[in-house]
This record gives structure tokens, sequence and C-alpha cells, in this order.
């Protein structure tokens, strides 16, 4: 084990943390408490399906399950806090109104079983031989977590009061704009840690592919903000915050396919387009397709996890024929990734719909997560009315 992978993978911890801040500044009051709960207990609950069983799906190695093997090390603490962001993306589109039982089933099925298998796969033998890379995730995280959010958005249901009956959609505000770019922050930190494994970790790892990874990924995620920000100002005339914030998740993202291989200004062309990519598939997901997402997480993550693979493919070096024979790899990887996702995500949907349910009903929406779920107010120096008890109804 190299002796610096341990502190990136220490450090890339963060990830896991910011999308819990993140995801609790863009959730309402009602729904804070309850918000970052669910991120805490995310972050232990996915540990330990890693432990159980992701660590031998992402190795292959029947010996891991349960570290009865004793494969696992400091090392470990890179793929954890991938395989948890991994869960974060996921969670981000069912918030304000999924079951907890939604977050903790989705924990273990992302962090336990659908993120190593998708890495297991896009490290396999013969996607290599086809050609198919990908530096940093944008495949077999972004992508892939990106497509089950799209699922787990449509199998919940958008909340109530997100659209009307003509068809057109209203903003639901987070309550905190602090927290939640105290979060994107903290994101942003952690990815630069969690970029550096990436490198130390690949086949062909050089300290060329180290600095190149760095270095493009922090300018694809600035073009990428400077993109949105001129782009939200120039459609609404407004600078739209949280489509920034989307934007450099986007930007961020933008690169983990070929940051390694990029000259540094296709990393802030693709960042740059990512930061114009993300708002405006976030709109068209919201307006038309009207698929509640209040994470932003089908288009940051899956969106241009998609643009990432294909930015990979053109714009590092080779012939045009070799540009090709990239794109094709690229196109027959994400297309393996995507039906194991969704058979896993949607068979998983489909049983919790059945059996405990998917969704909060309209009263608990309406009264707010923290109150059904932990009997407590987020921000109790504000609330005008004290419930005791939220089963009781006692005033």
């Amino acid at each position: 084990m190299l002796p610096e992978l341990w502190i990136l993978g220490a450090a890339s911890l963060l990830l896991p943390v910011g999308f819990a801040l993140f995801q609790s500044g863009i959730c309402r009051a009602k729904n804070a408490a309850s918000s970052i709960f669910r991120g805490i207990a995310q972050i232990c609950v996915g540990i330990l399906a890693f432990w159980a069983f992701g660590a031998a799906l992402l190795t292959g190695l029947r010996g891991a399950l349960l570290d009865n093997g004793g494969i696992l090390n400091a090392s470990a603490l890179f793929p954890i806090a991938i395989v948890l962001m991994a869960a974060g993306i996921l969670s981000g589109a069912t918030l304000e109104r999924s079951r907890a039982a939604v977050c903790f089933t989705s924990t273990i099925l992302m962090a336990g079983i659908v993120t190593p298998l998708c890495w297991h796969l896009a490290r396999s033998s013969w996607l290599r031989q086809l050609g198919f890379t990908d530096f940093a995730g944008a495949s077999y995280v972004h992508f892939s977590a990106g497509l089950a959010a799209m699922i787990g958005a449509l199998m919940v249901g958008p909340r109530s009061g997100k659209y009307n009956r003509d068809g057109s959609s209203n903003v639901l505000v987070g309550h905190s704009v602090p927290l939640a770019s105290a979060g994107l922050l903290v994101i942003v930190i952690g990815w630069i840690p969690s970029i550096a494994a990436a490198a130390l970790t690949m086949p062909t790892a050089t300290w060329d592919s180290l600095n190149k990874g760095l270095v493009n990924s922090v300018i694809g995620g600035a073009a990428a903000a400077v993109a949105t920000m001129l782009y939200t100002r120039l459609r609404q005339d407004k600078y739209d915050i949280f489509q920034m914030y989307a934007g450099i998740m986007g930007g961020l993202v933008a690169t983990t396919a070929g940051g390694d291989r990029m000259a540094s200004p296709w990393a802030l062309f693709s960042g740059a387009a990512a930061g114009l990519i993300v708002p405006i598939c976030s709109s068209w997901i919201d307006m038309r397709l009207k698929i509640d997402d209040p994470a932003t997480s089908i288009t940051s993550h899956g969106v241009a996890g998609i643009w990432a693979m294909l930015a990979g493919a053109l714009f590092t070096g080779g012939t045009l024929a070799e540009h090709g024979h990239r794109l094709g790899a690229a196109g027959v990887g994400l297309a393996a990734i995507a039906a194991l996702t969704t058979a896993l995500v949607l068979t998983t949907f489909l049983l919790l719909r059945m059996t405990v349910g998917v969704r909060s009903t309209e009263l608990e929406e309406m009264d707010g997560l923290d109150l059904v779920e932990h009997d407590l107010n987020a921000y109790p120096d504000f609330q005008q009315t004290t419930i005791k008890s939220y089963h009781l109804r006692e005033i």
C-alpha cells in the first residue's frame, strides 16, 4: 500500500460529509433534522455494507466477504468514500418525501452492491480491451448514481406542491443557503484528495497523470461555475445560486473520465460545457419531464457523467480513428453499467413500494419529516407552536 493512499482516503471521507450538509441546506426547515440525520446514518450504514459485501464485489475475491480474508486495510478508506458519495447522490433526488427505509435500503444498495459491481465492471479486462477508460468514476460512480437517482425520483414521485395542475413547476427553496454552501465547499475540498487517490490506484499511475488530474479537476469546476453564472444571469437576469452549485458539481465531474490525459484548455472547455449542460438539462427535466430532483443529482452527476465520458474520448490525444474507437468503447461501457444499475435499483424500489412503501403521506409531508421521524424541530426557537408528541398530537 502506498503510504499516501490512506491519508488521501481519509481526506476523501469529506465527500459524504459535504453531501450531508449540502442536502440539509437545500431542503426546507421542517425537514432539516431528518435530512442531516439521514446523511450521518447513511455514512455509518454504508461503511458496514461495504465491509460486509461491497469489498468482495469490488475486488472479485470471495475471501473479502465479511473481510474474512483480511484484505481490507487503510487503503479501503478511498473506495468507502466513493461508494458513500454514490449513496448520497441517490438520496439527494428523494429528499423531503421518501421514507427512512428508502434512505437506508438505497444506501446498502449503492454502497454495498451497485457501485462496487459497476466499478468492478468498469475495470474488467474485456472493457479495457475494447479501449474503455475511466480515470476517476465518471461512469461507475456519477453516471450510475445519477441514473439511480432518476429511477428513485420517479418511483417516489414529486414533492407535494411541486407541480400545478396546469403543468407549471413551483420552486421549493431550501431553508439555508449558507449551510448548503458550506456543504458544497466541503465536497470541493474532499474532491481533491479523491482525485489524487484515483490517480494513484490506476494501473498506469504516474506523477504526470496525478498532476494533470488534480489541476484539470480544479480548472473544470471553476470554468463550470463561471459558465453557469453567466448563463443564469443572461437567461434570468439574476445569478441563480443553486444552479451555480449544480454547475460546479457538473464541472468537477466533467474531467473525471479523462482528466489525467487532457490538456488544460480542453479541461476548461469540458468544465465550461458542463456548466451550460447542467442548468439546461435540469430545467428540462423539471419542467418537461416533471421529475422532482431537489439536489439536481440527475444532471450534475448522471448527465455530467455521460459528458465526461464523451469528453474523455474526444479531448485526449490520438487520431480520428482512435477517438472513434474510444467513443464506441465508452458507449458500450455506459450501456453495460446502465443495464446493471437499472436492473438492481428498479427491482429494489419496486420491492420497497410493494412492502413498506417508498413515500411519506401527504399529512406527514405537510408537517415535515422532522416531526414524523424524530418528534422534534430542527429550529425550535423559530417554531411558534410546540408539539410535545407528534404521534399523540398533544398541543
